[in-house]
């Protein structure tokens, strides 16, 4: 039995249980408001909605929260050891007291429920049910304003503040006019933020006042760490409050809204395996959640993706279309949730950060609706090593072999993980075959047409080696060599795994920075990360307050603090006679990053000047 895990939830009585399991150290889990408790709340949910509410729904939403929390605290082994196959797994057995144990109990249900999770998190389940005494109402765990406007809602979909997601509320609210429910996993304080303003920006383009969404929060989690990073169980969640919702509307049916590359979600190579492939919106997902809702509430249930046809590039396309372009600055996409900063909403080297960007560049959006600056890192010039330069190759490497691949036969061969797809598409499986396979040869073909010209015009500086080799365009052009090679236009130290722009390297591992030859080391130190900061955004000026955020991690950091670092940091720079680099604060509030000597320009930019590439395919 691998990583066993045993949980014991809320007054749980101990069972009877198999001889495996009694020697295992439980992990004890109780719903409150303490520290040390399993956090639930839920907003904008009236009394007269939760007074709606049949038994099993209050316990599908405590069930689905004792979930999430273990997955949380369950670690797989972290990005290094989650290589190793069954490091990967883990066990878990549940004591979960409940208000109806004998309808959880019901072989079908506890079935369902086992099976739907272990293909969700590649994890196994056993599940044992005791009765709940002097359970609490859902009461208990609203917060905020009551809804006043129950009666009107027509749909119920989930919203995560990402552009597929954006889509489907543009696509149900603004379109459509709909009242539609939007339903949100609230996590870290500064991504439901973001929704928050994503919402209040669609709010704004409501014609109707009647037809303004409900946004409908989840918070569920376990105090402020979370050691297993991949915390696939999350949709179940998602999904669990959002049948709640619906049921109270007396609804059949939740949607997620996303698009089908990312749904399906075939492994990019080898070593990305089981759970390490985000099954969250997985037609086999969706459809167990659906089976298990239905029998729970005794009636007829669906959840559906309405974008499982489409591609990023096709969901991107049609926000613009319908001319709504500009919302998609404020969403985010990027899964390091984490690392996210007011100036960097995307860390550029996931592979959400990859996919949104090509999509972004490839529909021709406006460069102020996805701003290059929002990107920590450059999806397509800056240099990548380890998993984020595994990740990369894989991508692009993915895109060409599937427009090699001859026919929908020769697919399904190659990617044998579509064969479980078939069965869960609503379609003849023939039929749904030759989809997935026109879905991924439209996703190749628009991922190696915005490469092909974004190559066309960097041309120049990519024969004369301007940019690392282990970049997304050196890789593009076959250029695949030692990521610690020095390019010829732009010097990078050796053994470096650093950032170049105009000339200057920021070296992230050895604390270094070069330019014209000549190196200074800073250390691991503020002065480090200013100028590292800075580097990110050179020629433009940064508050001091994204500054405090960014570099200090607390925007209450004093202006003499970071007055005080900055002529420490520009003494250094003289010490080491790096003339070439000037740190400017010649703008109130505001400093910024020159170097002497920038890399030649070029004409203009395919990547933030989008206006002149050539027309793509419709497809």
């Amino acid at each position: 039995m691998a990583n066993p895990r045993l949980v014991v939830c809320g007054p749980a009585r101990s069972s009877v249980r198999p001889k495996e399991w009694k020697a295992v150290e439980p992990l004890t889990l109780r719903i409150g408001s303490g520290r040390h408790d399993v956090h639930v709340r839920i907003n904008q949910l009236s009394h007269e909605v939760c007074d709606r509410q049949p038994p099993a729904a209050v316990d599908l939403v405590e069930l689905a929260s004792y979930v999430f929390a273990a997955d949380q605290l369950t670690p797989r082994g972290g990005p290094r050891e989650v290589e190793y196959g069954e490091k990967f797994r883990r066990h878990f057995r549940f004591e979960v007291p409940v208000r109806e144990p004998s309808l959880w109990q019901q072989a079908e249900i506890k079935q369902g429920l086992t099976d739907t999770l272990s293909f969700l998190t590649d994890d196994d389940y056993e599940f044992h049910f005791t009765r709940l005494h002097h359970p609490p109402p859902l009461q208990t765990y609203l917060y905020g304003q009551d809804c006043t406007d129950d009666h009107s809602i027509e749909e119920v979909m989930l919203f995560s503040g990402g552009i597929d997601s954006l889509a489907g509320a543009v696509q149900e609210i603004l379109v459509g006019q709909r009242k539609v429910a939007l339903v949100s996993h609230r996590p870290v304080s500064k991504l439901y933020a973001r929704q928050c303003k994503v919402i209040q920006a669609i709010d704004g383009h409501v014609a109707v006042p009647r037809h303004r969404p409900l946004h409908v929060a989840v918070e569920a989690n376990k105090g402020p760490a979370s050691s297993d990073y991949t915390q696939r169980s999350r949709s179940f969640v998602f999904a669990a409050l959002a049948a709640v919702v619906a049921r109270a509307f007396a609804l059949d049916r939740i949607r997620f809204y996303e698009n089908g590359v990312v749904s399906l979600n075939f492994p990019l190579g080898p070593q990305v395996l089981g759970g390490r492939a985000s099954r969250t919106t997985h037609p086999q997902v969706l459809h167990g959640f659906g089976q298990l809702f239905a029998r729970l509430f005794d009636t007829s249930f669906r959840v559906e993706n309405p974008f499982l046809w489409k591609t990023k590039t096709d969901v991107v396309a049609g926000i613009r279309a319908a001319g709504y372009g500009p919302l998609i600055a404020r969403t985010s996409s990027c899964v390091h949730t984490q690392q996210q900063s007011k100036q960097h909403a995307h860390c550029g080297r996931c592979s959400q950060c990859i996919d949104r960007r090509l999509a972004t560049v490839a529909a021709r959006l406006d460069p102020s609706d996805d701003p290059a600056g929002g990107y920590a890192s450059d999806v397509f010039r800056d240099p990548r090593s380890g998993t984020d330069l595994t990740l990369v190759e894989s991508y692009f490497r993915m895109a060409q072999k599937v427009e090699q691949l001859g026919d929908v036969g020769d697919f399904l061969a190659e990617y044998a993980e579509s064969a479980r797809v078939l069965r869960y598409c609503n379609m003849p499986s023939d039929e749904a075959a030759r989809k997935v396979h026109e879905l991924y040869r439209r996703h190749s073909s628009q991922v190696l047409e915005v490469m092909s010209e974004v190559v066309a015009h960097e041309r120049a500086a990519i024969v004369r080696h301007a940019y690392p080799p282990n970049c997304l365009l050196s890789i593009a052009c076959g250029r695949r060599g030692d990521p610690t090679a020095r390019p010829t236009a732009t010097p990078t130290p050796a053994g470096a795994n650093g950032t170049t722009v105009a000339g200057l390297v920021v070296n992230v591992d050895t604390f270094t920075i070069s330019h014209e030859g000549v190196s200074c080391f800073l250390g691991n130190t503020n002065e480090f990360r200013l100028i590292r900061r800075l580097h990110q955004r050179i020629g433009t000026y940064v508050s001091v307050g994204d500054l405090a955020e960014d570099v200090w991690g607390d925007d209450q950091t004093t202006k003499g603090a970071i007055q005080t670092t900055v002529c420490n940091l520009r003494r250094r720079l003289r010490e080491h006679a790096l003339a070439g680099i000037m740190i400017d604060g010649s703008q109130k509030g505001h400093y910024g990053l020159v170097v002497a000597e920038p890399a030649p320009p070029t004409t203009s930019d395919p990547i933030r000047d989008q206006s002149h590439l050539s027309k793509l395919s419709e497809n």
